[in-house]
């Protein structure tokens, strides 16, 4: 099969543009596409067959591209043989730009996320080590109450009623933080050894 594609507007070149500017183009194509099957559904109550077409990679990059489609053969091709191509070309275009919008969002994530690190990793190591002291002053307020038990207190404490962390001695989220810090670079493991000693 032989289609013509004939271009509209250049691709954008602005980098920053990018996901946007295919992102415009993928909700047009959608809508072209809504506008071809309605137009199918018309057409083939009245023919008996759906004609075979076949999309290439080529069409379907320069549909999104901002190319228009043009059906063209060496023998003329049937109003619903047209439609049926262009929405096939309409639904590969689809899902290259769909993917290709992910892997921007993917990589525009990565970017900010890269750009902040520092920031991340002030806030993150100051968050577990806050946790740390607090599983820290945990352990020591136990020790006091043991202290005052055996000096023939009570036991209890002000806030007893409350967690608050625990005492650090089991696999819970404050290890699993302090282990991310460890994997991200953030923190090293003598590090963290330091701030849960007592």
């Amino acid at each position: 099969m032989n289609m013509t594609l004939r271009k509209l507007r250049p691709a954008p070149i602005n980098g920053n543009d990018v996901r946007a500017v295919l992102d415009d183009r993928l909700r047009e194509l959608d809508a072209r596409r809504d506008v071809l099957t309605k137009k199918i559904i018309a057409l083939e109550k009245t023919t008996a067959s759906r004609p075979e077409v076949s999309a290439d990679m080529a069409q379907a990059e320069a549909l999104l591209s901002g190319a228009e489609f043009i059906a063209s053969r060496d023998r003329p091709m049937s109003q619903l043989s047209a439609l049926h191509a262009e929405r096939e070309v309409i639904d590969r275009a689809l899902k290259i730009g769909r993917s290709r919008s992910q892997e921007l969002g993917i990589e525009c994530a990565t970017q900010i996320w890269a750009a902040h690190f520092d920031q991340i990793a002030e806030v993150e190591r100051k968050r577990v080590m806050l946790a740390l002291e607090l599983q820290k002053t945990n352990r020591a307020r136990e020790r006091l109450r043991e202290k005052i038990i055996e000096a023939g207190g009570a036991g209890y404490l002000s806030t007893d009623s409350v967690d608050l962390l625990g005492f650090g001695d089991s696999d819970g989220e404050v290890k699993w933080a302090s282990e991310r810090l460890i994997t991200d670079g953030i923190a090293t493991r003598a590090e963290i050894e330091r701030a849960k000693n007592d």
